[in-house]
């Protein structure tokens, strides 16, 4: 009777049991999010049934749903903590797919969200990105708005991170808050190349797989990479990864001890949705409410942070200049070398007789 009476429930690709574990969660969320869920408009109900089933614990009142893997949404919920009425976190995590609009993984998708979530509660949410702050800077200036409308996205197609664009724009439109969380290249560039070096075999993998970097994009891209490349593709994917949820973190710490209610929208490469959605599911659990009242988990996550910004040699030029320039000058000398015995020997017109005229 009460599947039934839940359409969202019945939506959920899931057994009997893990309904039921979803409908007791479900109970738990604030009213706000249970609003949102309980819409009957079809988009809606297409963003609840990407939720996959629970995850046993952490996110939305003791509980998350970690996504399918062929989705990328899901929702987590911090309750106040115990004596105050104040300070509730709820945050939305949307994957995106590179150099997509419409459909499922796409810009649509998120736009969606954001209308549902303004509807709720005005334009008081906060738009968190995967990228560096310099990406979303120069997004922001070479795609201002106009009229109080939103790009075509035919104009947009083919451009960096243009998935990002329209809900950028949406956040301008809405004048909601817009941070961006990605470590900065040159950071990742640095950490990545110190694996390199100190791992050759992954280094000398690279002259094939250079040629297949533009076959594998989103959710394909990590596994490839993180297939061959285990090591490296850690300090790549696990550590930005990371790094955002730890920003993320930071900022719902500092709402939820301020008791400010507030609503989150984080949006993520697809390249990045599984590991940051496992990292949340962890790192949000049933405690967190007492972690973020705790300073020594700001603490951690501070200290945590500076260690995934810290700044190691950028060694790339070395390993180009040992890994590509060195063989290049050692073919070439070698083939220098074997010349002037050729022609040093005889060798050459004994075998290409030369020609005499009288």
């Amino acid at each position: 009777q009460v599947l039934a009476q839940d359409p969202i429930a019945a939506a959920w690709p899931c057994g009997l049991g893990d309904r039921l574990g979803q409908r007791a969660a479900f109970a738990m969320l604030s009213p706000v999010a249970r609003q949102l869920r309980l819409r009957s408009a079809p988009s809606l109900r297409a963003a609840a049934a990407r939720l996959g089933p629970p995850a046993g614990h952490a996110g939305v009142g003791g509980r998350s749903w970690l996504p399918q893997a062929r989705f990328a949404t899901t929702v987590f919920n911090v309750k106040p903590r115990k004596g105050e009425t104040g300070g509730e976190q709820t945050l939305f995590v949307v994957g995106l797919n590179e150099g997509k609009f419409f459909g499922q993984d796409g810009a649509e998708e998120g736009l969606k969200l954001l209308e549902r979530v303004a509807e709720q509660q005005g334009p008081k949410y906060n738009l968190l990105f995967s990228l560096t702050e310099r990406e979303l800077n120069t997004l922001e200036e070479d795609h201002k708005i106009k009229n109080q409308r939103l790009t075509p996205s035919r104009d947009l197609e083919g451009q960096r991170n243009c998935e990002f664009i329209p809900i950028i724009q949406a956040g301008m439109i809405d004048k909601s808050g817009r941070r961006a969380l990605g470590r900065i290249l040159r950071t990742t560039q640095g950490h990545v190349a110190w694996q390199l070096w100190k791992n050759p075999r992954e280094a000398i993998k690279l002259f094939w797989a250079y040629w297949k970097r533009k076959q594998h994009k989103n959710v394909a891209c990590r596994e490839f990479w993180s297939k061959h490349f285990p090591v490296c593709s850690h300090a790549y994917f696990e550590e930005n990864s990371e790094l955002i949820v730890i920003r993320t973190a930071e900022l719902m710490t500092a709402a939820h001890s301020q008791g400010k209610d507030s609503t989150w929208v984080l949006l993520v490469s697809n390249q990045y949705f599984q590991p940051v959605a496992e990292r949340l599911n962890l790192m949000l659990d049933a405690g967190a409410p007492e972690k973020m009242g705790s300073t020594d988990f700001s603490r951690h996550l501070r200290e945590r942070a500076t260690e995934l910004c810290a700044e190691v040699p950028d060694l790339t030029a070395l390993l180009l200049f040992v890994y590509l320039g060195f063989p290049i000058l050692l073919v070439q000398s070698a083939w220098y070398g074997f010349e002037r015995v050729w022609y040093n020997s005889g060798a050459h017109d004994k075998v290409f007789v030369p020609e005499y005229r009288d």
